[in-house]
């Protein structure tokens, strides 16, 4: 393969999962030898990775200056490195806390010190893998606005997404990959986004499963007054409920109580109000187990940090969760079990894989990400928390996955999908509720939304 990125030039690399885009980033940044061929560069060559390179237990400043820490005799100075990071945070747009623990942080925020991390460098060449798969469309168009003022100073950026209509407005040149090869190449002022698909899949994306009647009135998820320890994000006083057989979806901007409320619903973090399944009560002693045995199950927002054991096969990330229970024979865990429910997952969900034995660690985004959701739905749960759940993966596999959703709603789950893709909740949810400072502001039926009012709402404006 060969392709050439500009100085001043904003290149996109699209392709399905498992095409080979994050192998070519890493192999351009010089992260990855290749077994043939050369990458030459001019200047610093800068990666903002995909899941993030951060240290947890290290603030926000120490992330950034890390290695380059300015000195003040044989010590760090602590102020001029602060103030460094102030300085760049408000160059670019990137709001961050310079003294919060990167642990701490909702994904959003960690994308942004994963990028000034990385502008902090100055580099002449740019590489971007997924950069805005966490990010709420306000802070994506921001995001784009310090993209194109780097190009404009002469940056060269190879950036890696799954997100066609941010290809069509923001990108100049346009790389193809299906398989490990180019496919295509295409300007973004002479194509769009049913081409750049087409190329991506080799055909026509598939259809979303179809909606179908269901009687609706019997609630299985009923939360009231729900709130969270106080702090930023904080849930306030949540009420909402799922119907059986509907997809309920929270729009809102991240930060907003979204994590939290995900949270609440798993049984991994404190809350006062009340949470019901199917009409039995499920206090914060509840814990995420005993969740899962009574038929709640959650795809969270970071796959690796929340769902996956990436040193695990695919079988055993499959059964995580419910070695005691459900892949339990004889108080030991059966493997066979796992092995054959990670098969069915791997069919239904075109997992690429060469093996069930397969570390997930060495799968990709997307790939990876079929595992959590196959996992989720298996078995017609009585409830799904869906959280970002086509966060990182292409359009092909996203219409997969919301057409899995759509199903598991057929069959009478309820779905609560909370999501920062407008466009996502739109497709899929019956009623959309929107969060705002830790409390639902709004309510809509799926075939009556207005978005100026839902976009007033999401930004606190109404």
């Amino acid at each position: 393969m060969r392709f050439t990125v500009h100085a001043g030039e904003i290149h996109a690399l699209i392709g399905e999962n498992g095409a080979g885009k994050s192998t070519t980033a890493a192999i351009a940044a010089g992260t990855l030898a290749p077994d043939a061929g050369t990458v030459t560069a001019i200047g610093t060559v800068g990666l903002v990775h995909q899941h993030f390179a951060l240290i947890d237990r290290l603030t926000v400043w120490e992330n950034i200056v890390l290695s380059r820490e300015p000195r003040r005799g044989a010590r760090i100075d602590r102020d001029a490195a602060i103030a460094r990071v102030r300085a760049l945070a408000t160059e670019h747009g990137l709001a961050v806390d310079p003294l919060a623990l990167v642990g701490t942080l909702p994904v959003a925020v960690k994308q942004r010190v994963e990028l000034l991390r990385e502008l902090a460098r100055e580099p002449a060449v740019l590489v971007l893998d997924e950069p805005t798969a966490a990010l709420a469309p306000v802070e994506i168009d921001a995001f784009f606005v310090t993209l194109r003022a780097l190009a404009a100073r002469g940056t060269a950026m190879l950036v890696i997404t799954h997100k066609l209509r941010e290809v069509i407005d923001h990108a100049n040149g346009i790389t193809v990959m299906r398989r490990g090869a180019i496919v295509s190449r295409r300007e973004a002022a002479t194509t769009d986004a049913n081409e750049l698909a087409r190329d991506m899949v080799g055909g026509e994306l598939p259809a979303l499963a179809a909606r179908t009647a269901t009687v609706a009135g019997t609630c299985r998820i009923a939360i009231a007054n729900l709130a969270t320890e106080p702090g930023a994000g904080a849930l306030r006083d949540a009420t909402l409920h799922v119907d059986a057989g509907e997809i309920v979806g929270i729009a809102g901007i991240e930060g907003n109580g979204q994590t939290p409320l995900a949270d609440a619903l798993a049984g991994v973090i404190a809350y006062t109000g009340t949470i019901a399944l199917d009409g039995i009560a499920m206090p914060p002693s509840v814990t995420p187990a005993q969740r899962l045995a009574r038929g709640l199950r959650v795809i969270p927002q970071d796959r690796n940090r929340e769902a996956l054991v990436a040193s695990w096969s695919i079988a055993d990330n499959v059964a995580l969760g419910a070695h005691g229970s459900r892949f339990a024979r004889g108080g030991r865990y059966d493997r066979a079990a796992a092995r054959t429910a990670a098969s069915a997952i791997v069919r239904a969900y075109d997992v690429r894989s060469g093996s069930l034995d397969a570390r997930t660690g060495e799968l990709s985004g997307g790939n990876q990400q079929k595992i959590v959701v196959g996992r989720a739905l298996a078995g017609n749960p009585a409830a799904i928390v869906a959280y970002q759940p086509t966060r990182g993966i292409d359009v092909g596999a996203g219409a997969l996955v919301q057409s899995r959703l759509i199903e598991a709603r057929n069959a009478g789950s309820a779905v609560l999908l909370i999501s920062f893709e407008l466009d996502e909740i739109l497709a899929l949810a019956d009623r959309v509720l929107v969060l705002f400072g830790g409390r639902i502001v709004g309510a809509f039926a799926g075939t009556a939304i207005d978005r100026a009012t839902l976009g007033a709402l999401m930004a606190g404006a109404v």
